[in-house]
């Protein structure tokens, strides 16, 4: 047994080396928690200036190029920084942003799947001080920039005119590891005031009416001519009917030359429509998707061959599934990079017993018939019901499944449309069953109908990111379009949504003014929210514009509604009878000013003419 000071002396070596353990722990520690922190800490600028370039191929492709200039362009309006912008045969620097696969991204080592991320995905990494952006180089590397920009740096794009670009002294990004494959293969806003190409690039929506260029990286592009309802451009009744009245429709025992559809099984209607759809593939190489699709009207054919196959299909989508399969299959090995669609529409909406389409068909299925004013998955209207078992059932026999979905009143264009509750939620449910591609026709034919931008601006969050939230969504764009003016425009769409869930009342898309959703005294309640909305920016003329603009909607309706009682002499007694009076001149002066050329569909609006009318109607003195 030692003796107690050698003990005691142990102790007292083993606590050093305890200590000095413990010291070198916590250097460790302090050391790691620096370099952890030095990582996260990316200060892309400070003060207004920055260590940083945006690096990119020297053979990059024009949209990635044109992503570096956006990049540059907006981290300078956030910091006063501008960015260089080099290529990658320049000597490296410690602080770069590398956009697209290039050398330099190479030299990092990183493992980046391009092919699965495709002609739209991207990766956003950080890595030490450099932060990389690469995906497709059609449109992948530009919307990475548009998602650093708006996920991680705050801004938004709400209207071509309308944007939200922070301000930063010191702009920092926290590590990143993300990667983004957009659901939809294609996300269409078919709205005049979204055709903007710069807006639908920075929302990401890749819309074949868009004024997308090469610089966007395109589009999902259709062949000119070749959009829908194509029966008559692929076999002209002008051309054919006279010699061969076999070509065309048989109904009650008649071959029709109006409004007429094609006998789908003819073999020489086959034969034509694959020429001619043969003929535009070669004449428009940039062309993706060409459609092989019926008329916009009824009068499918009833002879014989045609009415077998619809019967054993148990849908009258047979005879022209399998025509477009035929033609499908004769142009797929030309063309291995282009598709047939054909519609789901009206008549032949519900899905076949047997045929499937064929890899290269796409299926665009139409709910033209349905409620709006709530979700097609939870909707209790019949019309809903029917649409939700057709969905179901396209789901499981189409190879790829678009929708054409409808989000606007074509019968009014200005009247209120309780159906922006309902937007994220009918995305969701056609991602739930197979839907690829969706097409949301809003007002195509004329600028500021009702709400259009806040419409546009929702939806093409939803076709992005179908888990965008909703309540943000909406929130984000009236702060941003309407500032002050933000508060009573949401009760006031509040107050029409409620009301058609409430009492569970059903709008379709050709709904009248005096349609139940709406009543004289909403709309009595709706003109003082948007009343407090332009006194709330008084001092604002641009936006005091825009909330005009919007308010058009409820003047529209208390106009219109104002004249059919007008005509039935029930205005005397009408809670709009002195309200009629009082907006009808602020109403004539924003639709006169407002470059709004129609008022319903394929009718241009006569402002003379409408404002007379009215004023007559309404016995106003002009």
């Amino acid at each position: 047994m030692g003796s107690p000071r050698s003990v005691s002396g142990s102790r007292w070596m083993l606590l050093a080396l305890f200590l000095n353990l413990a010291t070198l722990v916590l250097a460790l520690f302090l050391q790691e928690a620096h370099l952890a922190a030095a990582e996260a800490a990316i200060v892309l600028a400070d003060s207004g200036k920055s260590p940083y370039a945006i690096v990119i191929a020297q053979d990059a492709s024009v949209s990635t190029k044109y992503g570096a200039g956006e990049l540059q362009r907006f981290l300078a309006k956030m910091t006063g920084a501008t960015l260089p912008i080099v290529t990658d045969n320049e000597p490296a620097r410690d602080c770069e942003i590398l956009l697209g696969a290039s050398r330099r991204l190479e030299a990092l080592g990183l493992q980046i799947d391009f092919q699965r991320l495709g002609n739209e995905g991207y990766v956003i990494r950080t890595i030490g001080p450099k932060l990389v952006i690469a995906g497709g180089t059609l449109r992948g590397n530009l919307y990475g920039v548009y998602g650093l920009l708006e996920d991680h740096l705050g801004c938004r794009w709400f209207a071509p005119d309308v944007s939200r670009i922070p301000r930063y002294s010191r702009l920092e990004l926290p590590q990143i590891n993300e990667e983004k494959i957009p659901v939809l293969e294609y996300r269409e806003v078919y709205t005049f005031d979204c055709f903007d190409g710069d807006w639908a690039a920075r929302n990401r929506v890749n819309s074949s009416s868009a004024r997308l260029e090469e610089r966007h990286g395109g589009k999902v592009r259709f062949a000119g001519g070749f959009f829908v309802h194509t029966f008559d451009r692929l076999v002209p009744p002008s051309k054919y009917f006279d010699e061969h009245p076999e070509y065309f429709s048989l109904v009650k025992g008649k071959r029709l030359r109006e409004h007429t559809q094609l006998c789908c099984t003819n073999e020489d209607v086959i034969r034509i429509c694959t020429e001619e759809i043969r003929r535009a593939m070669r004449a428009q190489p940039d062309a993706m998707v060409f459609s092989v699709s019926q008329n916009d009207w009824h009068n499918y054919c009833e002879c014989p061959n045609c009415q077998a196959v619809a019967e054993r299909e148990g849908s009258q989508i047979g005879p022209v599934l399998q025509l477009v399969n035929r033609v499908a299959e004769a142009v797929e090995k030309e063309f291995p990079d282009k598709v047939v669609e054909t519609l789901a529409y009206q008549w032949t909406r519900r899905p076949p017993r047997n045929l499937r389409p064929r890899p290269n068909v796409i299926i665009r299925l139409c709910s033209i018939e349905c409620c709006f004013a709530h979700p097609l998955a939870t909707c209790s209207s019949e019309a809903n019901r029917r649409f939700r078992e057709d969905v179901q059932g396209w789901a499981q026999v189409a190879h790829r499944l678009w929708v054409w979905d409808y989000v606007t009143n074509f019968a009014n264009y200005l009247l209120p449309f309780p159906n922006q509750r309902v937007r994220r939620e009918n995305i969701r449910f056609f991602i739930a069953h197979n839907v690829k591609g969706i097409f949301e026709q809003d007002t195509y034919e004329t600028p500021h109908s009702e709400l259009a931008a806040l419409g546009g601006y929702m939806t093409a969050k939803f076709l992005w990111n179908p888990d965008y939230d909703a309540e943000q969504a909406m929130q984000e764009f009236l702060t941003g379009y309407y500032e002050e003016a933000a508060e009573p425009i949401r009760a006031y769409i509040d107050l029409l949504h409620d009301r058609v869930e409430k009492d569970d009342i059903h709008v379709q898309i050709y709904v009248p003014v005096t349609h139940p959703f709406l009543t004289d005294e909403l709309l009595v309640s709706a003109n003082q929210l948007w009343e407090k909305a332009e006194q709330a920016v008084a001092g604002k003329p641009e936006v005091l514009r825009r909330v005009r603009l919007g308010r058009m909607s409820v003047d529209y309706a208390i106009v219109e509604r104002a004249r059919v009682a007008a005509a039935a002499g029930r205005l005397g007694g009408s809670p709009l009878a002195d309200l009629v009076k009082e907006r009808f001149a602020p109403f004539m002066e924003t639709l006169g000013s407002s470059g709004m050329t129609h008022l319903r569909e394929g009718r241009p609006l006569d402002f003379p003419a409408y404002r007379r009318d009215l004023a007559t109607a309404l016995k106003i003195p002009e």
